[in-house]
């Protein structure tokens, strides 16, 4: 199998359960490079329940998540964007006084390579690479 054929991310027979009540159960599927997938269902089946076990906020009680054929469960939330995992909440959290382009690049902020003095300094190399802000 091509790179291209192989599975981007693998979902394996993940399941999560609060107490007495299962959320997930032994869901699974792959998604290949350039696909697009859509989840439906209706309010209670699980949907936001998996965005949270693939973005790290949950830990499944049974199953894998592969990213690349390497899994991410053991992977701490707030490292998971690091390997291209992102996610939105259903709530509008923006920053009122930013420009909708601010808010969109505040979700780049963990490929920036910018540091704290750099970034309080607003030196050259660091407006260049945010586009000129």
């Amino acid at each position: 199998m091509t790179r291209a054929q192989s599975s981007l991310l693998a979902v394996r027979d993940v399941s999560v359960s609060f107490g007495g009540i299962t959320a997930l159960n032994g869901i699974s599927f792959d998604m290949r490079e350039g696909q697009i997938l859509g989840l439906i269902g209706p309010n209670g089946a699980g949907k936001t329940t998996l965005f949270n076990c693939l973005s790290r906020l949950y830990q499944p009680s049974a199953g894998d998540i592969l990213l690349e054929g390497k899994s991410i469960l053991t992977r701490r939330p707030h490292r998971i964007a690091e390997v291209g995992i992102g996610r939105t909440f259903q709530n509008v959290a923006l920053f009122p006084t930013l420009s909708v382009f601010d808010n969109v690049r505040i979700g780049a902020h963990v490929r920036s390579k910018g540091d704290i003095i750099s970034d309080a300094l607003r030196l050259p190399w660091v407006r260049r690479a945010r586009g000129g802000a």
